[in-house]
């Protein structure tokens, strides 16, 4: 049986100076193939709504503009969250995690040699970075299969880091 190659994110990337993980959503249609999309099925919902208008059955024209206006929320929707991330760099010793869900950014910096990278009790579980009170996750936007596997290769460049 043949294995599925690992994603490049999850192994990390090395510049000469930093390890850093990045991790996007999997996105399999483009924002602008999906406004064409949406765009055709709500101009087929007007079509028809405007049939039905014209053969007199009027109350179908305002449950199509519903239709659309519903399109048009989903379609936003989905192009605010078309680019989120998660970011995660190790330099020296510092660890920062970024990532950007919706509109919102969020940015934390952890000394490595004091944070702790908690293992993963359950696949489905996110990777948990503690510094006394301060904690986030990461791993959101990878396999729960390839969670163990991303953590053991953060822990071990934060172990190999500590080795001077």
């Amino acid at each position: 049986m043949k294995t599925a190659p690992i994603p490049q994110a999850v192994l990390g990337n090395y510049d000469g100076s930093s390890w850093s993980w990045h991790l996007k959503r999997n996105i399999s249609i483009s924002p602008s193939q999906l406004a064409l999309i949406f765009c055709a099925l709500g101009l087929v919902s007007l079509i028809i709504g405007f049939a039905f208008y014209w053969v007199g059955a009027s109350l179908i024209l305002p449950f199509s503009l519903v239709e659309i206006a519903v399109l048009l929320v989903a379609y936003i929707y989905n192009a605010i969250h078309a680019n989120d991330y998660e970011t995660l760099t190790l330099n020296g010793n510092v660890i920062q995690v970024e990532s950007k869900i919706g509109l919102k950014l969020n940015h934390m910096q952890f000394v490595s040699s004091l944070t702790r990278l908690d293992t993963l009790d359950h696949m489905n579980q996110l990777i948990q970075l503690k510094q006394g009170q301060k904690d986030t996750y990461f791993g959101r936007y990878v396999h729960a299969n390839l969670r163990p596997l991303l953590a053991k290769q953060i822990s071990s460049r934060l172990l190999s880091n500590h080795s001077y």
